[in-house]
């Protein structure tokens, strides 16, 4: 199903830079393969990972020869650049300007040049008739140059205010959600990973629409019989564990299913066993797990990370805000590892600082410490009380991390001591930093992998609001996300993780801050966003991502969608006030949209007249044959919908946006805000016209849309909304 989001004209926005591509000797990321359904035509034909342009069909490659331009790799069979441009091409510019700023490849530095320059390019062309007229090197002759006429999608600007108060982000959201909607349908599933899944089942969460909320109802079933087992080390079972905690926290808040709190008591003990003692992070696999397998001679394994732990301890904050089990020691040990690790630009590290432990031998194997009735890899209750002769097996002054630990004895009343099999146990030092007693002060400078810090924001903010050094430590580490939106692809693994959380996170600091951050990521927005409207991942700066294999378009289309819910803020993580009550999941086009201020009323005769002014110029432009396919949610259709045609006797036809469907309405058919999406495709449609401004504008404060009635009276400008005062009814 292809997806057309947005309808109308509002202010640019200029794009600073971004992240760059970090391009390897060895070819990568343009050698790498990327996975998934929907890219599985690029992977056969190329083998490659290269950059999309856009809605315009192309994938592209940014080389050391041409820096300023695109080099074409790949055009889809049905888009809008195929048959017109092909491989090798370089692409110049569009619509008579020339791309002039060279790329700079490299790890910590921006995407300017191409990527940022025909962002601006595509939202002037989608701001007006649609056609981009992309200026082309035929397989990179500079001599022969030409241009290339393409159509795309007609959508609009970004408002100046985006996500907030921008039709734009209001049908790009719901398209998005559509595209999962049609995905699952599809495939019959999100996809084995469960970021993907989580992400997928949040952005439908997010959403006003009943048909999304449905689908969530349906799968939410699937965890009512889940239960988590720290002693299971199968696969990487803690991003399992984190991700599914985030997901019915949530939805249980917004629904209060009983039918969650075993599966959400059990997440919540086994994170508990998960979190790994001597640093507050989370490893792949569970502490507890971890312990088992070393006692039997296995691996340490892989060391803990600050990401995943940060992700379930949002959940344990949405469980304490439900007033369900959540944690208990290890909620605050994680706490206390991103207290320790923030640095003043609220950057975490990939890891958390690691705390004094020491391993220790006691007599025998029922000497004190206890051992737990649980067995290894869990907490002896009484810690070192009682605790007889013992020798420290590890660290010891060889090892060249060898600290001083006179600290076992001296502060054995605080320790926290852990079964580690037989008679060995690991001793973790109480090293509880100070809490802030006011505000951070932000030092500034690059807060990399804005993931974490996002993450560990949400944690923070969410359940804790009579913590107030909470409260301190996740504004801080929100504004090292806002003010770091050059950050966006450089993350670890997964770099679009890091999209999602640090954007999330972003969203939770000062407004002035995440308008910036907005503002920034525009680029993106644009350029991800392929020409069947859903997202693909990019190849970021971090050699180490895995987002070609596990992050089919599923995952950054859900990501993308997310970051516009905050618009709506029907979720915690997106927004939602701690005592709000839940959001109905009734459309918002279904019932009035809050207002800026109170909608005024407008006479039955000025009403009839303003009806047959709108019904003239929908058939005046229909007639002349300038309907374009501007999509809508028509109150009566099941599925978006375009004004293909309007006849004698107040009779408009509309067609599917997916497939030929047709079906024609009277004017009393539809309802006030119908009318109104009808105004807008006129003002859309005659955007130099400021009298279609007003109707716009008239027609919104109509159907209780004053917010954005205001816009469109702007648009109008001064001298004409005057005048049309006189039409309210006073």
């Amino acid at each position: 199903m292809k997806i057309l989001p947005g309808t109308l004209i509002l202010a640019t926005l200029l794009l600073p830079a971004a992240e760059a591509v970090h391009e390897k000797g060895d070819g990568w990321p343009w050698n790498i393969k990327l996975h998934g359904h929907h890219d599985a035509e690029v992977a056969e034909a190329t083998g490659g990972w290269f950059l999309n342009v856009g809605p315009t069909g192309i994938r592209a490659r940014i080389t050391k020869e041409n820096p300023k331009y695109f080099t074409v790799k790949y055009v889809f069979k049905k888009c809008p650049a195929s048959g017109l441009i092909e491989v090798d091409d370089v692409i110049v510019g569009a619509n008579g300007k020339r791309m002039s700023v060279a790329h700079t490849f490299g790890r910590h530095v921006g995407w300017e040049g191409p990527m940022m320059e025909m962002a601006k390019l595509i939202e002037e062309a989608q701001g007006a008739d649609g056609k981009l007229e992309l200026i082309v090197w035929p397989k990179g002759d500079r001599q022969n140059e030409k241009k290339v006429l393409l159509q795309i999608a007609a959508l609009g600007r970004f408002s100046e205010t985006f996500p907030f108060n921008c039709p734009r982000s209001d049908e790009l959201y719901i398209g998005l959600c559509d595209w999962l909607l049609e995905e699952y349908r599809r495939a019959g599933k999100f996809e084995k990973m469960t970021h993907t899944h989580s992400a997928c089942m949040l952005a439908l969460m997010a959403s006003p629409e009943r048909r999304h909320q449905k689908l969530v109802d349906d799968l939410i079933k699937g965890y009512y019989g889940k239960r988590y087992d720290p002693n299971n080390g199968n696969g990487f079972p803690a991003w399992g564990q984190v991700h599914d905690a985030v997901v019915m926290g949530e939805y249980y808040l917004l629904h209060k299913d009983k039918r969650l709190e075993d599966a959400m008591e059990s997440v919540a003990f086994c994170l508990e066993n998960s979190v790994w003692p001597s640093t507050g992070g989370l490893s792949h696999r569970p502490f507890a797990f971890i312990q088992r397998r070393m006692h039997g001679g296995g691996p340490k394994g892989y060391g803990a990370m600050a990401m995943p732990a940060g992700i379930g301890m949002i959940g344990l904050s949405l469980f304490k805000e439900a007033g369900l089990p959540h944690g208990g020691p290890s909620y605050e040990r994680i706490h206390e590892g991103f207290l320790c690790s923030v640095g003043s630009n609220g950057e975490i590290g990939y890891g958390f600082n690691s705390w004094d432990h020491a391993v220790i031998e006691v007599e025998s194997e029922k000497a004190a410490p206890v051992p737990p009735k649980e067995g290894i890899g869990y907490e002896c209750a009484d810690g070192l009380q009682g605790v007889g002769d013992y020798k420290i097996i590890w660290p010891t002054k060889e090892d060249p991390r060898y600290k001083p630990t006179d600290w076992l004895t001296r502060e054995k009343h605080a320790n926290r001591v852990f079964h580690k099999g037989d008679k060995l146990r690991l001793v973790v030092r109480n090293m509880s930093p100070e809490e802030p007693t006011k505000p951070y002060k932000f030092g500034g400078g690059r807060c990399g992998g804005i993931g974490k810090s996002g993450a560990g924001a949400l944690a923070h903010l969410i359940g804790n609001a009579d913590k107030t050094s909470w409260q301190y430590l996740g504004e801080h580490m929100a504004k090292g996300c806002a003010r770091n939106p050059e950050q966006l692809l450089n993350g670890h693994a997964s770099t679009h993780m890091h999209v999602l959380w640090g954007s999330l996170g972003a969203a939770a600091a000062q407004e002035k801050d995440f308008r910036h951050y907005m503002d920034y990521i525009k680029w993106w927005l644009i350029m991800a966003q392929t020409h069947d409207g859903s997202y693909v991942v990019l190849p970021g700066r971090d050699y180490a991502s895995t987002d070609h294999v596990y992050g089919t378009r599923n995952f950054p289309t859900a990501c993308a969608a997310l970051i516009l819910a905050t618009k709506d803020k029907r979720l915690r993580i997106t927004g939602r006030e701690t005592n709000a009550s839940a959001p109905s999941t009734t459309s918002s086009r279904m019932q009035p949209k809050p207002s800026a201020r109170a909608a005024r009323s407008i006479s039955d005769e000025s009403r009839k007249e303003l009806n047959q002014m709108l019904y003239v110029s929908l058939l005046e432009l229909s007639n002349e044959n300038k309907l374009i396919r501007l999509p809508m949610n028509l109150s009566k259709a099941r599925a978006k919908v375009w004004l293909s045609k309007v006849e004698l006797g107040h009779q408009f036809e509309f067609t599917a946006l997916q497939g030929s469907q047709k079906a024609v309405f009277g004017w009393d058919d539809m309802t006030a805000g119908d009318q109104a999406m009808l105004a807008a495709v006129v003002a859309r449609l005659r955007g130099d016209d400021p009298v279609a401004q007003a109707m716009a504008g008239i027609f919104m404060e109509a159907a209780d849309n004053t917010a954005m009635a205001d816009q469109y009276y702007k648009q109008a400008g001064a001298e004409l909304t005057e005048k049309i005062e006189s039409i309210f009814t006073k």
